[in-house]
């Protein structure tokens, strides 16, 4: 969307062939250590400063030059001697005198501050961007496109005081064949405040070898991979983890594995395990002075009290963890911890960790605080690096691995290992596997198997278990069991049904991309591979009951306004836009009414969501029952935009003295509103303002927040969901 710039970037530049940008004489240049540069210094300031002119306070240049195997570059610097500082950052070719990167950063004296909204919304200088990169790029604009807003998020709220511009991010991805191409374009930033191009970056790699897309799988099929491997069934849990709220596992439908990436050439699924791409007291009662410090506490704290009544002490706990693992001879407890187990809501770990006479060589275990159930062991030894990358002696098959890790499980579980189901098996191939070698065997497996509930997994429950292959030795466990009722998975919507709900938010896209090992070293660029894609978030989950879209974390997903439909060409469309660019306004259908009348609880809405110190929106209502605007209410008043004995009608009309006040306060003058007698309020309407009020009357009018219409103030008027854009716009933009 948009996000705060502050930080310089590293500008590395990426060259390669283009059409020529500077035409003149080539000029040898004396300071390039015998390279001779076609561009020389002086023209590729002259360059630089015809496309982006050097601010008058940037007295201070210097440069540097480099030649390599893909070309030469100059890069140029220019910056302020004093405060308030700032810089402007060019890279121009060497070869051509075409421009690369391009960084500018206006500073700020100290204490100023960036006020309110920026002046400009995203669309309202996208124009900019796209005439930036097609003047410094005019033929390879045309080979691109520009990549759309991700779906699904909303924008970042705008702090209304800031120490840092502004900017949209508009990215050009390049296309060949009209099929886009992984980490090729361009990219440009534009400062929202002031409307200047504020960064400019050219990927372009040249003599990139594509694969024909010719013989491709179609589309179609495609969508039928995913149909069928794309999403799963599971169960998942997205309430508190450190207390039990009453929320429980649900059933929905997500993306298999995290990801999918198919090759279109071959129609098989690629791996993203092995491979990535760019686009989680005391045993005894309480004695009589316990109780006597129990009637003090307040409830949270006799509620903490309470629940560390029934567990396990320390000693205890450590009885319990030795009594079910072996330690090695010489170890000692080191520390222990009760803490949150996060894996089952409610419930307490003790954790322990012992060293022995090696401070490298350490033992951690965890039992639950009440059972005294083991839940985890992990044994560390520090590794020798140039052991490390040497490849190991493997003595155990991933087969014979799994059968220790099984019957491990067997011995501390019997009846859990027998509900659970191979998931995954994740391979450390280390760091010694070069370019053109065969994995070897690799030095560990971990075996992942997720708890299975009415036939469906829960991946959040579970064993986990990793084996060295070369020693043979299990270097940890770990159980995540919820002692909880799951629904059943009965009255689901249909499996296309949940794939249309994700495809639509994230369709499957062709694409050229490169493929990185995890584990291969070496310095050969990875080829690119025909794929289909999803383009989009990957992170939704399908409510397998409702078939309502939620993100991971279980917030329902709401789809982004990309633009309302009845705004064009409305006065207060730029004024509408700007405020949905910085999260004030949302909406969930292409509609805005603006020339609706804006009811009490919209108008109250729509200040907390610009005035909130945090920026973030007040919990939606628990129940039903409960209206939509209640929380925001209960905001407003805990924020002092309304006062707590003033409660409007909130589906009412707001009037422009209900306006008026709230604004005022909004703005933090209510106090001194309320001091009526101090106000002279010259309005030809003025004697129909309460002489209460007319300290918000004469405020709003003379701050123009409501200015006077025709002299006269209107109290009794309404406003439209447009004119309140625009007021507020006007508010935080001066």
């Amino acid at each position: 969307m948009f996000y705060s710039t502050a930080r310089l970037r590293f500008l590395v530049p990426v060259l390669f062939c283009a059409s020529l940008l500077f035409a003149g004489p080539a000029l040898a240049n004396p300071d390039t250590s015998g390279v001779e540069a076609k561009v020389s210094l002086a023209e590729a300031i002259g360059v630089a400063k015809g496309f982006f002119p050097v601010p008058p306070e940037f007295t201070q240049f210097n440069s540097d030059y480099y030649a390599g195997e893909e070309g030469a570059v100059w890069n140029l610097r220019w910056s302020s001697e004093g405060p308030p500082g700032g810089s402007l950052h060019v890279s121009v070719s060497a070869d051509n005198g075409e421009i690369l990167n391009m960084y500018s950063y206006q500073g700020l004296y100290p204490g100023t501050k960036y006020s309110g909204l920026p002046k400009y919304s995203r669309e309202a200088v996208q124009a900019i961007a796209e005439q930036t990169a097609r003047r410094l790029q005019p033929e390879r604009f045309k080979q691109t496109r520009l990549v759309p807003e991700r779906e699904g998020y909303r924008p970042i709220p705008v702090p209304l005081t800031r120490d840092y511009p502004i900017t949209y991010h508009y990215q050009f991805q390049r296309l060949s064949d009209g099929i886009p191409v992984a980490e090729n374009g361009i990219s440009v930033e534009v400062n929202a405040d002031t409307g200047r191009v504020q960064y400019f970056s050219v990927s372009w790699g040249r003599d990139l070898k594509l694969p024909p897309a010719t013989g491709r799988i179609s589309a179609e099929r495609a969508l039928q991979v995913f149909d069928r491997e794309g999403l799963e069934l599971v169960y998942v849990y997205t309430g508190p983890g450190d207390r039990d709220s009453g929320e429980r596992p649900y059933l929905v439908y997500r993306l298999r594995d995290g990801g999918f990436l198919l090759d279109a050439l071959t129609g098989e699924l690629i791996d993203p395990e092995d491979n990535y791409w760019f686009p989680g007291g005391g045993d005894a009662g309480m004695g009589e002075s316990e109780k006597m410090m129990a009637r003090d506490l307040s409830p949270a704290e006799a509620a903490a009290v309470e629940e560390t009544r029934d567990l396990l002490s320390a000693e205890a706990a450590r009885r319990a963890a030795e009594a079910a693992y072996s330690l090695p001879a010489g170890f000692k407890l080191s520390r222990s911890q009760l803490s949150h187990n996060w894996n089952a809501p409610g419930d307490k770990v003790w954790s322990l960790s012992y060293t022995g006479e090696e401070p490298e060589f350490t033992v951690n275990l965890a039992v639950d605080a009440r059972t005294g159930e083991l839940l985890r062991f992990s044994v560390y030894r520090s590794p020798d690096r140039m052991e490390y990358l040497e490849p190991p002696e493997v003595k155990m098959s991933e087969k014979q691995a799994r059968a220790a890790a099984e019957a491990l499980m067997r011995r501390l579980q019997p009846k859990k290992s027998g509900e659970v189901l191979l998931r995954n098996t994740r391979k450390d191939y280390g760091s010694w596997i070069e370019e053109g070698e065969e994995p070897p065997l690799p030095r560990s497996y971990t075996f992942e198997y997720a708890r299975m509930v009415h036939g469906v997994p829960y991946p959040g429950n579970g064993f986990s278990v990793t084996v060295d292959s070369a020693t043979g030795e299990i270097t940890s466990y770990e159980l995540k069991w919820w002692d909880v009722v799951f629904p059943k998975p009965d009255g689901l919507v249909a499996r296309d049904t949940a794939n249309e709900a994700f495809l639509a938010r994230s369709p499957l896209t062709l694409e050229y991309t490169r493929l990185y090992s995890r584990w291969v070293r070496g310095s050969k660029e990875p080829e690119y591979l025909l794929v289909y894609r999803l383009e989009g978030r990957t992170d939704l989950m399908i409510n397998a009951r409702s078939g309502q879209v939620f993100d991971r974390q279980g917030n329902p997903v709401v789809d982004r306004v990309e633009g309302f439909a009845d705004i064009a060409g409305h006065p207060a469309e730029q004024d509408i836009l700007l405020l949905v660019n910085a999260g004030v306004i949302t909406g969930e259908d292409d509609r805005f009414r603006p020339d609706d009348p804006i009811t009490n609880a919209e108008l109250v809405t729509l200040l907390v969501a610009a005035y909130a110190d945090d920026r973030g929106y007040p919990p939606p209502p628990v129940s039903k029952d409960v209206p939509w605007y209640a929380p925001f209410i209960e905001r407003a008043v805990a924020m002092g935009i309304l006062d707590a004995g003033d409660r409007p009608d909130p589906n009412a009309p707001a009037t422009r003295l209900q306006a008026a006040r709230l604004l005022v306060n909004a703005q933090g003058y209510g106090p001194l509103a309320k001091l009526a007698h101090l106000f002279q309020f010259q309005a030809e309407d003025a004697g129909s303002v309460p002489a209460s009020e007319k300290g918000y009357a004469a405020a709003a009018a003379g701050l123009a927040l409501l200015p006077l219409e025709d002299g006269r103030f209107r109290p009794a008027g309404t406003l439209t969901r447009g004119e309140a854009a625009q007021i507020l716009v006007r508010v935080l933009t001066r």
